[in-house]
């Protein structure tokens, strides 16, 4: 083949796999659909899920943030003893409406109100965020092996900000005669 073709292959080979990276790294549309409750063994519920794209929240919502999810419960007391013993009414049922809203610093918040009651306390524990994510190797290094002409070479990579910069040491051979020599290449690329 002459160079020229090889080079030509190369690049489209080099296009194909950054496109092909590009495309495995984007992410997943998730589309929320109905289900139903599911009652666990230790008597929680995992609520019912009901999408609805207008649904709007029951309380003040902060400025500057988006609304994610609205939750609403309601929960049956359990009449105190001292109570049951002097009457046989019941608590009445409490409602309970949360909902959960994205800051514009990207936080997330829980907004919770009650029409039947006065709100106690609230928590909102995150977890997910609560510890940084771990820190992204910025090395890489390996072998390579070109099958045709059956040479073989090292490679290193570093990854500074958004820049990506590497070396590589391979063996060449060529189809006339057959000898070996060595190339060095240094490379420089964008990562996305």
């Amino acid at each position: 083949m002459k160079p020229l073709t090889i080079t030509a292959i190369a690049i489209l080979a080099g296009a194909g796999f950054v496109g092909l990276g590009w495309w495995m790294g984007q992410p997943k549309l998730v589309v929320e659909t109905a289900a139903p409750a599911v009652v666990q063994s230790d008597g929680s519920i995992i609520t019912p899920r009901a999408p609805d794209a207008k649904a709007k929240p029951k309380q003040q919502i902060p400025k500057k943030s988006k609304v994610e999810r609205i939750e609403q419960i309601q929960v049956q007391g359990a009449t105190p003893p001292e109570i049951q013993a002097c009457t046989k009414v019941k608590c009445p049922p409490v409602k309970v409406d949360m909902t959960l809203v994205r800051m514009d610093d990207n936080t997330k918040r829980v907004v919770v109100s009650s029409p039947d009651g006065q709100i106690l306390s609230a928590l909102d524990i995150p977890v997910e965020t609560a510890a940084p994510p771990p820190e992204p190797k910025k090395w890489a290094a390996g072998l390579s092996f070109d099958p045709v002409k059956q040479t073989s070479g090292i490679w290193i990579e570093r990854d500074i900000a958004r820049i990506r910069v590497g070396a590589d040491i391979n063996q060449t051979r060529q189809f006339i005669g057959g000898s070996t020599a060595v190339e060095a290449r240094v490379r420089l690329g964008w990562v996305f």
